[in-house]
């Protein structure tokens, strides 16, 4: 039975039963009820209750309990991966890597806050016995939002810096992929979390969703999700002054370069774009391939996408790609590939339903697909893909790839593949992204995740991530 977490305690949901369905067979894992909109309003009256408390409690007992919920939920590791894998149709090493992230950010964060320093303001006009500063102090309750495409490291992304900094939190898992943030609920329950300090509620957005932004008692609501989720949750919190950190949709352009590694960046777009099936804010959208590298890029592409395997992964095979999250989803990619055959893109492999097993045969699978010879009008280059398709576009210079990769409202996360240092500071300086990713660099919890545009507000991950669970206040003082 999955419940709630509200106040420190486990609690039935009162709101309409949502039906989680594991993607990868198209059967039913479990029914569960959301909460209604009144234990919504219960668990942000929660935080607020709590707030005054677990503020005051000191930095080392805040960092003891984030650490006391990762001991727990280590110790349950497999029963966490396991539902990822159900819920949200993962490969067991992409649930597996998305619950190390959660990991990593009870630390980070718990870290991260140790630095949080006041600063002193110096007297101009002489007055040495006046002395001014200004204190960091935590901002008070928050709501967040989360994606369901990795659900647990989402929940640790606002779970985290919340819990350090001192404020409390409602967290809204998706609808989609609930069952997993509500065990980490369970577990808290059962290590004694102070009560009111972290809360979880689910149910839908038009509801639930719509509640929690429009209540006055948030005063940071952090969003995961597309670029029309929130301006929604914008709308729907302008019932008071809040702040707002939001993670939004990308469209991202991955520029390739006559000098790349040709075999490297072809390995790294092959296999990065089939992570999560596909389903990743920061995925790549656009293939921009230099036109004298073009036909070689198309022909090693196909080699290595060919040789994906499409099914339910195991450790021994983490190259395998998962299904979509529902046939909805995966019926948007078979459309984008119907639009861009029409409008005279070639379907070099895929970009179909592929024969399973009967076990699998309803789920929501779909062969990664490649298309070459796209434009930008088509719709799979105007809009966030969010699935297993790679669109290739070619180029000839680079003030046109320049020009082609801004021409669109997101501005998530930009991949450029050159060794040409004049190339890379043009890029640096002219693309419009919040992160650009040059050569395949790793990243890790310290490295914010920006968007820019209409991608996003504010940024996770991070000492900067952080820094937007405080206000700041000018004390001065003349004895």
């Amino acid at each position: 039975m999955y419940e709630l977490y509200i106040n420190g305690k486990l609690t039935e949901g009162q709101g309409e039963p949502i039906v989680v369905t594991n993607p990868a067979t198209g059967k039913v894992i479990t029914t569960v009820k959301s909460a209604s909109v009144e234990q919504a309003n219960e668990a942000l009256q929660a935080a607020q209750n709590g707030f005054y408390a677990w503020s005051r409690t000191s930095l080392n007992d805040r960092i003891g309990w984030m650490l006391k919920l990762r001991k727990a939920c280590q110790d349950h590791q497999d029963e966490i991966v396991q539902l990822m894998a159900d819920e949200g149709g993962k490969t067991f090493v992409e649930a597996g890597n998305d619950f190390k992230a959660f990991l990593n950010y009870l630390v980070y964060y718990g870290e991260e806050a140790k630095h949080i320093y006041d600063t002193g303001i110096p007297e101009y006009g002489g007055h040495r016995d006046t002395f001014h500063t200004v204190l960091k102090r935590p901002v008070g309750v928050v709501v967040g939002h989360l994606a369901w495409n990795m659900p647990v490291s989402n929940l640790g992304l606002k779970m985290a810096p919340s819990m350090a900094s001192g404020c409390t939190c409602v967290l809204k898992p998706s609808t989609e992929t609930p069952l997993a943030s509500l065990y980490i609920g369970k577990l808290a329950a059962e290590i004694g979390l102070p009560a009111g300090a972290v809360n979880i509620v689910f149910g839908p957005a038009k509801i639930i969703g719509k509640a929690l932004s429009e209540s006055k008692i948030p005063k940071l609501i952090s969003v995961i999700g597309s670029i029309a989720v929130g301006r929604e949750v914008m709308n729907q919190g302008a019932t008071s002054v809040k702040r707002f950190s939001m993670e939004l949709g990308g469209n991202a352009p991955a520029i390739v370069m006559p000098d790349c590694d040709l075999d490297k960046v072809v390995k790294f777009i092959a296999n990065r774009k089939v992570r999560i099936s596909g389903q990743g804010c920061a995925n790549i959208n656009r293939i921009f391939v230099h036109e004298s590298i073009h036909d070689e890029f198309v022909k090693k592409l196909v080699e290595l996408v060919k040789q994906i395997p499409v099914g339910v992964g195991s450790p021994d095979h983490p190259e395998t790609m998962g299904p979509m999250i529902n046939v909805k989803t995966r019926d948007k990619m078979l459309a984008f590939v119907d639009n861009a055959v029409q409008g005279g893109a070639k379907l070099l492999y895929g970009g179909v339903v592929p024969e399973m097993e009967d076990e699998y045969k309803d789920g929501a699978w779909i062969l990664p697909g490649i298309l070459d010879g796209v434009t930008d009008e088509m719709d799979m280059a105007k809009n966030e893909i969010f699935g297993p398709l790679y669109g290739v576009l070619t180029f000839q210079d680079l003030d046109e790839v320049l020009e082609r990769s801004n021409n669109t409202d997101a501005g998530l996360t930009g991949y450029l593949f050159t060794h040409d240092s004049r190339v890379i500071g043009r890029c640096v300086e002219d693309l419009e992204v919040g992160e650009l990713q040059v050569n395949m660099p790793g990243a890790g919890p310290n490295m914010p995740h920006i968007g820019i545009k209409q991608s996003g507000l504010g940024c996770d991950r991070g000492q900067w991530s952080l820094e937007e669970y405080y206000d700041i206040r000018r004390i001065s003082i003349q004895p």
